[in-house]
């Protein structure tokens, strides 16, 4: 482990403090903060660290995770620096400096896809990526206008889903489902005026299922890619769920045909 470093003033510092303010800052030095023990620890567990920032009166409390991460730079900052770099209110004295991921095409992301419509609140793309984690979907696409689960409260909300399913941004969401489509997959669209969730036909092996905006739902441009319209059953007097519950409950559906 390297000496402490006390000065908010170190230029490695100001670019690391700068990373929780944008993702246009993520995307500009190409690296994100997974921050707390969880997090830390599952970035070191699936290699994606890149360094470990550890407070200095923390050090024998992290010193397992610090040898986990062999081959990597550990950085002790004193309290102060620690707490300027945290985005929580109660800092834990650890995390974990990772690559931010490059984009890649669709179609390289697997057979169980999520699309994201202009999810725009972190902590409902955050839930997406943790649910996709637990139920096997393979990657998650996304417009320009969503959420960038790299931000500090989408890392927390995926609870180290992010570290095991891959995300991309495509400039034209409705032109990559529309290719999509063309490759085989079925997109699914939750609509109001759509067939009925679960009086739907067997799934196709490869699978996109597109959730909304929480407030304007799914853009009509991306509408006309769906290959298939289903409407959640809603028999109480909410008028929508919440598209990270909504997005859950038809993963955790497409799964239990895919195992039953």
């Amino acid at each position: 482990m390297n000496e402490i470093i006390t000065s908010l003033q170190n230029p490695q510092v100001k670019a690391w403090r700068a990373l929780n303010k944008s993702r246009a800052e993520r995307v500009k030095q190409g690296l994100f903060l997974a921050e707390g023990e969880h997090m830390a620890q599952e970035a070191v567990k699936e290699n994606k660290a890149r360094a470990l920032l550890i407070e200095a009166d923390a050090r024998d409390k992290f010193h397992a995770l610090a040898n986990d991460a062999r081959g990597i730079p550990v950085y002790a900052l004193s309290g102060h620096v620690m707490a300027a770099l945290s985005d929580a209110k109660t800092p834990q004295g650890v995390a974990a400096l990772c690559d931010y991921p490059k984009d890649c095409p669709p179609d390289t992301l697997g057979d169980w896809l999520i699309a994201l419509d202009g999810v725009q609140d972190p902590g409902n793309v955050g839930t997406i990526l943790r649910t996709m984690d637990a139920a096997g979907f393979t990657g998650l696409l996304m417009d320009e206008k969503c959420a960038d689960p790299y931000s500090p409260k989408a890392l927390r909300a995926s609870m180290g889903g992010v570290f095991r399913v891959p995300a991309t941004r495509c400039k034209n969401l409705a032109s990559s489902l529309h290719d999509l489509a063309c490759q085989g997959y079925e997109i699914i669209a939750g609509d109001l005026h759509g067939a009925p969730f679960y009086q739907r036909g067997k799934a196709k092996e490869k699978i996109c299922i597109v959730i909304g905006n929480e407030g304007a739902g799914i853009s009509p441009s991306v509408m006309e890619e769906a290959t298939l319209r289903l409407k959640l059953p809603i028999v109480g007097g909410a008028e929508s769920l919440n598209a990270a519950v909504a997005g859950a409950i038809m993963m955790y559906d497409f799964l239990r045909e895919k195992m039953g």
